[in-house]
């Protein structure tokens, strides 16, 4: 009985085993097509979990941080370079660029004395340089190292105004007597982490500027480097006054060591200027013309050198084309030549060829300097510049330095010659030129002072486009004698005075300029180092004062005077750096005055900018 019964209950569990058998085939059946559909037969599938983070995060820094250390080659600036006797240049770095009192190129030439800026109201507005009475053609300008040729709708002048100094790593400002030569240097980015930046600032009347830039270099390399400025700057004084421009900044380059290397860059400059238009008298009166258009200077360059660093022979091959479109007209100048350089510890040689397509066909420069013994210096340079129309620069200059008792130095300059002041203008004629310079210099720590002498000869300047409407010329000036002193004192060493006082003397003084001119600073700067002492914080304050007494900025359409009223204006500057974290504040016309640098174009009042910038890497 009890076998039966366990046969019988063996056979009920085998028939529920086929049933749920049988389940589960069916079960299989019905979900064959689906699962073939969705799941290709070679398919194997796995865990649908995502992975597990591989990434070794302290090794990724460990990189980073070794990327910071390391420095690869980059093409070196291009000048005509020699060694330099003493008070011949003014030198910016980047760091200096920064901490400096300027939102624009004009604010840095007024750290040469004697340089008066014709500015046509608030920031944004045009800041044409005037020194030494000659006019537009007072300045000559150089993108690494390639003539920055007037072009356009105002082919008589550069309006400095239209730079971005954010773009720039350097400025050089060059001084010989009734000219300057300004060298602006775009950034070299030399470590192997990226490095980028960015700045935002504002201010009054709705004023913006956007900064950006991103720059990248390789170890086989290749490099590349990018970067933009926009700025918007609405009416602030008159009726109308509007002013915008954008720069964009564009280059590629292969540098695979410190000898050989390849670069192209592209500089792209759009302004867009509305007129300056008056309406205080009830009748609107335009005080300066309108300019629109967009600037493209392209330049491609080879270097070779015979060795690493400064020493040895150098060979630069340059080609560039810079192009203009607006206000109905389009216009194109290439140009193209070789530089060739030598240069020694104690002696420097270099020559230029470049040949153009219009306007100045050949342009031959050449320059040498020498040291012989330590306190004595020498330098000359000579240009020949053909220009159309048959008309021809050719000049000669000298310079020289020397090393006195107690801790002075006295230079000298002589620049003698022919010059076509605006090769543009074909009816415009050579001028013969004799302006000299002597100085004297004394430098410590704690202080330094220099004092100088010069003479410029007759001068017949152009006038300066935009201000056509109501300065329709600039009279021809006499021989004028000019005493400048420079001086500083620091009796702390948070603590900083300087300023520059300039006196012109003559029987016909040189329009678009004052009589008398001088700019006065007070500056503390610390570090606070009980406070931060990893040296991270830096604060700078900076007051300003520029004066200059009466005098005629130039002439109406009937060859009028137009005189200009003597006048003050404070400026205030704060910064405060944390790291690569910066923060400005910068302020004008701190007593509202009413008196302006040139008639008609009066400054805001109590007008601010503030912002903030920002560097990265990695």
């Amino acid at each position: 009985m009890s076998l039966r019964l366990a046969r019988l209950h063996s056979a009920g569990a085998a028939r529920r085993v086929r049933a749920l058998a049988a389940l589960a085939g069916a079960g299989v059946l019905l979900l064959a097509g689906p699962l073939a559909a969705q799941f290709p037969q070679d398919t194997l599938v796995r865990d649908t979990l995502p992975p597990r983070d591989t990434v070794n995060t302290t090794e990724k820094y460990l990189e980073a941080q070794e990327a910071l250390t390391v420095r690869l080659p980059v093409l070196p600036h291009l000048t005509l370079e020699s060694p330099r006797p003493p008070m011949s240049r003014v030198v910016l770095d980047r760091d200096s660029l920064d901490w400096a009192m300027a939102e624009t190129l004009g604010d840095l030439l007024q750290r040469v004395p004697g340089v008066y800026l014709l500015r046509g109201g608030w920031v944004g507005r045009t800041e044409y340089p005037n020194f030494q009475g000659r006019g537009p053609s007072a300045v000559e300008y150089r993108l690494d190292g390639m003539p920055y040729l007037p072009i356009g709708s105002d082919s008589v002048g550069v309006d400095p105004s239209f730079f971005s100094l954010s773009l720039f790593e350097r400025v050089e400002i060059e001084r010989w007597p009734g000219l300057l030569r300004v060298h602006l240097f775009t950034r070299r980015h030399s470590l192997k982490a990226p490095g980028s930046r960015i700045g935002i600032s504002s201010g009054d009347k709705q004023i913006a500027r956007y900064i950006g830039a991103l720059q990248k270099r390789y170890p086989s390399g290749f490099g590349f480097g990018m970067g933009g400025e926009r700025m918007v700057a609405p009416t602030a004084t008159g009726s109308s006054s509007d002013f915008d421009i954008t720069n964009i900044w564009l280059q590629l380059g292969y540098v695979p060591s410190e000898r050989l290397g390849v670069q192209v860059q592209l500089v792209n400059s759009s302004p867009d200027r509305k007129r300056f238009i008056d309406g205080s008298t009830g009748v609107p009166d335009t005080l300066e013309l309108a300019l629109r258009g967009k600037r493209q200077d392209l330049e491609l360059r080879g270097a070779w050198r015979s060795q690493p660093g400064e020493q040895g022979l150098r060979v630069d091959l340059l080609l560039g084309r810079t192009k203009w479109e607006g206000q109905g007209l389009s216009e194109e100048i290439r140009q193209g030549g070789v530089q060739v350089g030598l240069r020694t510890p104690t002696f420097g040689a270099s020559a230029r060829v470049l040949n153009r397509s219009r306007y100045s066909p050949w342009d031959v420069r050449a320059e040498a300097g020498w040291t012989p013994v330590a306190g004595v210096s020498a330098a000359a340079e000579a240009g020949l510049t053909t220009h159309d129309g048959d008309r021809t620069s050719r000049w000669v200059g000298l310079r020289g330095g020397l090393g006195l008792p107690l801790g002075f130095t006295a230079a000298a300059a002589l620049r003698t010659g022919s010059i076509v002041a605006t090769p543009t203008i074909l009816a415009q004629q050579a001028q013969d030129l004799t302006d000299w310079q002597a100085s004297i210099g004394w430098q410590r720590p704690w202080a330094g002072l220099e004092v100088g002498y010069a003479r410029s000869d007759a001068f017949a300047p152009t006038a300066y486009r935009p201000f056509l409407p109501k300065i329709a010329g600039l009279a021809p000036s006499g021989a004028t004698d000019w005493v400048t002193v420079n001086w500083r004192l620091r009796p702390r060493t948070w603590l900083t005075l300087e300023g520059w006082y300039s006196d012109p003397t003559g029987s016909r003084l040189p329009d678009g300029l004052p009589a008398t001119h001088s700019i006065t600073s007070a500056t503390i700067r610390s570090k606070f180092w009980r406070t931060f002492r990893s040296g991270i914080f830096d604060f700078k304050a900076q007051v300003a004062f520029e004066s200059f007494g009466d005098g005629i900025i130039g002439r109406d359409s009937t060859g009028g005077a137009i005189a200009l009223e003597g006048a003050s204006f404070w400026r205030t500057n704060i910064e405060i750096r944390l790291d690569q974290f910066m923060l400005y504040w910068d302020r004008y016309n701190l007593q509202a005055s009413r008196k302006t640098y040139v008639p008609g174009f009066r400054m805001l009042n109590f007008g601010s900018t503030f912002g903030v910038r920002w560097e990265f890497t990695n």
